[in-house]
């Protein structure tokens, strides 16, 4: 089984941000749904695999309605329930670019995982997201001692330039060394960032650099490999792009499948994600 740990939150998606004027009306095609990274990697992941979701959302209606969807899409929901629910503000351009206005509310408080929410899981899988706040932090690194322990492998998704910068360089190195993922995820800009500041993909892990529409880089200590991606077309939202990738490619690495062929998979997964607004 995967398990995915991290944020569950309700996202707010707002089409046609390219020109917004200041002081008055501006026209848009706004969407509610389900987001957070984590929940969207398990919903993804979900449809190939058992996929169980673990995270915090506030005692509220919210908190509510967003763990039902996301059991809905078949994955073992585990929450935690305290405080209010998180949110983000999505502002997506023509481009299909999007700019995220976040409040991780609740999510930022994940406490300690019960050791029973943890058994059975095949692969443990973190969004970066989750480290930045300590209290969630620290329930991140005992959850990974735990996987350590009984040899269950790892994965991070670096997920934001900016929670990176957030975090620091030596945070952040420190994080590398005690996630010890055998997987991380990076986009073209995360991957840049982690080479401007010294820092590399600890171990023997495989760093996979999603680029868009160019090959994707699966890069380790003896080289580099470039895997095709297939046309899309049309992008209407970017949002939950590289999460789905994540999905995909986890899916296949559970089911025996080489690097390359996991990375063909995720950016099957990752097409799906591009053509609609929000998240999986």
């Amino acid at each position: 089984m995967l398990t995915v740990i991290g944020d569950l939150l309700a996202d707010v998606v707002v089409l046609g941000a390219s020109t917004l004027e200041v002081g008055t009306d501006n026209p848009a095609v706004i969407t509610h749904t389900r987001g957070g990274s984590a929940a969207n990697v398990a919903a993804a992941a979900a449809r190939e695999t058992p996929t169980r979701f673990i995270g915090r959302v506030g005692a509220d209606a919210e908190g509510d309605a967003l763990a039902r969807a996301l059991a809905e899409c078949g994955v073992d929901v585990r929450v935690q329930r305290a405080g209010r629910t998180g949110s983000i503000v999505i502002l997506v351009d023509d481009t299909a670019e999007r700019t995220m206005l976040t409040d991780r509310g609740a999510a930022a408080e994940l406490e300690s995982i019960e050791n029973a929410w943890l058994e059975g899981s095949s692969r443990l899988h973190l969004p970066l997201y989750g480290f930045v706040g300590e209290a969630s932090r620290r329930a991140l690194l005992e959850a990974c001692r735990w996987a350590h322990a009984r040899a269950i492998p790892v994965s991070l998704d670096l997920s934001s330039v900016a929670a990176m910068r957030d975090l620091g360089v030596d945070v952040l190195g420190g994080l590398l060394r005690q996630v010890a993922p055998d997987v991380a995820f990076a986009n073209a800009d995360e991957a840049r960032l982690l080479e401007e500041v010294g820092l590399r993909h600890p171990g023997r892990s495989v760093l996979v650099v999603k680029r868009g529409p160019d090959p994707v880089l699966l890069v380790t200590t003896t080289g580099t490999a470039e895997v095709p991606v297939e046309p899309i077309g049309n992008v209407v939202d970017t949002t939950g792009a590289g999460d789905a990738f994540a999905a995909g490619y986890l899916a296949a690495a559970l089911a025996g499948k080489t690097p390359d062929q996991c990375a063909t998979a995720g950016a099957r997964s990752a097409r799906e994600a591009l053509r609609r607004p929000g998240a999986i």
